[in-house]
């Protein structure tokens, strides 16, 4: 059976002595989207960490594309096709949507950085009215869509978003999920951690709940809305 795009194996590991991951396994498919959910503290963005290098683990490895890339930097990740929006702190306040955006093509040196920007601003609108203005002057929505085109900008294979619709209305999390499954159609990987786990799991293709740093459950988020024990532990019913 073929290897899934990327994996993170049986990552056991966290940010000391003590270990936060027991054995975890993340993995998504080219074109995919895997979603993470589970109660707070079940190590949810530290399982996306470490697949983005953010943490050493002791156990375990990572693969992309067939090639492991464990022991890499998260900035050779970058460079290897992988984009990360962490939940806060992922934009320049201070600079135009713009010169955000530009920030994101920093490891490019081809001569298409525009042709990608205008792709951004065909997914994201708003960003081409407000592409002068400063980004910390942004609704919070628009800055997620911020975060998520810099990341973009870097032509990334697999787009990891850490809680993307943290603290923004429920139309505006409705707009942000639809632009995911546009992105993923595009034949961009999704791995992403949300707490609105039942809106989450209904545009998965993939999903895996977390209870203290292991698997509980894994498949497709379809399956895991329907599974009784899934919905009455982790989605209120």
């Amino acid at each position: 059976m073929a290897e899934p795009f990327l994996i993170g194996e049986n990552m056991t590991g966290g940010y000391g002595p003590v270990d936060i991951l027991h054995s975890c396994t993340l993995a998504v498919e080219a074109g995919e989207i895997a979603v993470i959910v589970g109660p707070n503290g079940a190590g949810k963005s530290t399982a996306m960490k470490a697949v983005f290098g953010m943490l050493s683990l002791r156990q375990g490895s990572v693969r992309l594309g067939g090639e492991d890339i464990t022991k890499l930097s998260p900035q050779a990740r970058v460079r290897k096709g992988m984009g990360f929006v962490p939940q806060t702190h992922n934009i320049f306040t201070g600079m135009t949507v713009e010169e955000n955006l530009e920030m994101g093509a920093f490891i490019r040196e081809d001569d298409k950085i525009t042709e990608t920007m205008e792709q951004i601003y065909g997914l994201f609108p708003i960003l081409k009215q407000k592409r002068y203005q400063k980004a910390g002057e942004l609704s919070g929505g628009q800055r997620q869509q911020v975060a998520v085109g810099r990341a973009l900008m870097t032509q990334p294979k697999v787009l990891m978003l850490d809680e993307p619709t943290a603290g923004v209305s429920p139309i505006v999390m409705d707009e942000l999920f639809d632009r995911i499954i546009e992105i993923a159609r595009t034949g961009i990987s999704i791995l992403m951690v949300e707490q609105n786990a039942r809106q989450a799991l209904e545009i998965a293709d993939k999903g895996y709940v977390l209870v203290q740093g292991k698997n509980r459950y894994t498949d497709t988020g379809k399956a895991l809305l329907a599974d009784p024990d899934v919905r009455k532990s982790f989605l209120g019913g």
